[in-house]
């Protein structure tokens, strides 16, 4: 019986073996356990450190982490592969804010050679001394660049004459538009303050009186001012109307266009009604109609119809008043 038993073992050992084989896994080396690792999750981490006939705890207190509790080993886990890496995003973002932030804060710094990254120099002008000096410290472009074309104004510094002037229209080889920060002084003292954009007031405008007593406030986006509602034709490119505003009153300079940017109808508000002359225009910029409202906001008064053309210029209708 032994003999058989012996026989049988020898004859089937090399199917056990190789049975054998197959079911036991081959041990894995030391790299292959480490790059297997690498891509596990923290809860296959977790798990593959603990041997396998034992079972994760169960908490029996909280943590409360930011706006989140924490009452279990699950919920550790969660919060580990969910809510930090939001986080962590989050924090990232806010982060490059910051740095466009700071980027943007260092490049509004002026350095006396650009204003909003058009080249400018510096100019001085002074006239009288002592008390009655007056002195002007500003900046004028490098290189004439074409303004704002519906603006009725722009400043100007005239190199022959050698005098800041208000006008629509100079000969750009003796004229430079006034770019950049504006400084005015009346002896030692300062009487005004500002900037300049191609020509057009920017920025805050700040005046005041001998004793430096603030008098006036006014912020304006390159030629009108801040808060001014501006309405534009279907292409949103051409300027239809624009209705001046100030600390959330209409107030200032009212201009509506035609289409191909000349001037429609002007004047002024002040206390959200028309005040002193509107002017009405033909297309091509002929005069239309002349019209008298009151200096006063708080005075109720019928407006006058000065004058009336028709388009070729002719006048139509006149006002007693005016013809004197």
């Amino acid at each position: 019986m032994k003999r058989i038993a012996i026989i049988l073992l020898l004859t089937f050992s090399p199917l056990l073996f190789t049975y054998a084989q197959d079911v036991v896994p081959k041990a894995k080396t030391k790299a292959e356990k480490k790059a297997e690792r690498k891509n596990m999750t923290l809860e296959q981490k977790i798990e593959s450190t603990l041997p396998v006939d034992v079972n994760l705890p169960t908490a029996k207190g909280s943590v409360k982490v930011g706006d989140q509790e924490i009452n279990s080993i699950a919920d550790a886990k969660k919060f580990l592969n969910e809510t930090l890496p939001s986080v962590s995003e989050n924090a990232k973002k806010k982060s490059k804010k910051a740095k466009k932030e700071i980027a943007k804060a260092k490049a509004a710094i002026f350095d006396g050679k650009s204003y909003e990254k058009i080249a400018i120099e510096k100019k001085i002008w002074k006239r009288g001394s002592g008390a009655r000096l007056e002195y002007k410290e500003f900046y004028l472009l490098k290189n004439h660049q074409k303004p704002n074309p519906y603006l009725r104004s722009y400043t100007w510094f005239d190199k022959k004459t050698n005098k800041i002037v208000e006008a629509l229209t100079r000969d750009t080889r003796t004229n430079v538009l006034l770019h950049g920060p504006y400084k005015e002084y009346r002896g030692e003292n300062l009487m005004a303050e500002g900037y300049y954009y191609l020509g057009a007031k920017d920025g805050r405008w700040l005046t005041y009186d001998k004793d430096f007593n603030l008098l006036d406030k006014v912020y304006y986006k390159r030629g009108f001012l801040q808060e001014a509602e501006i309405s534009y034709f279907a292409d949103s490119v051409k300027i239809k109307e624009i209705l001046p505003k100030q600390y959330g009153k209409v107030a200032g300079n009212y201009y509506r266009f035609f289409e191909d940017g000349t001037l429609a109808e002007e004047g002024k508000y002040d206390e959200g009604k028309k005040i002193g002359k509107w002017i009405e225009y033909y297309p091509g910029n002929r005069r239309k109609k002349e019209t008298l409202f009151t200096n006063d906001p708080f005075v109720e008064t019928q407006p006058v119809v000065l004058t009336e053309f028709d388009d070729k210029g002719k006048i139509i209708y006149q006002a007693p008043a005016a013809k004197n």
